[in-house]
């Protein structure tokens, strides 16, 4: 898992928000491409986890 900073929730998409889509870039990806970046409590929301994923390029350009 990336230690990077991610982007805040209130600023991605839905398909970033569940995992569709990486959430540095908004590129489509799938259970065979996307890197889990682990279950997080969202900061407006405390009760609420959000599943951010990422593309194998700009996971590994955060390290």
């Amino acid at each position: 898992m990336t230690t990077a900073q991610l982007p805040h929730p209130r600023t991605l998409t839905d398909d970033q928000l569940r995992g569709a889509a990486c959430v540095w870039c908004g590129t489509t990806v799938t259970t065979a491409t996307a890197v889990d970046l682990g279950a997080r409590p969202d900061p407006s929301c405390p009760w609420a986890s959000w599943y951010p994923r990422a593309c194998p390029p700009c996971a590994e350009a955060r390290p």
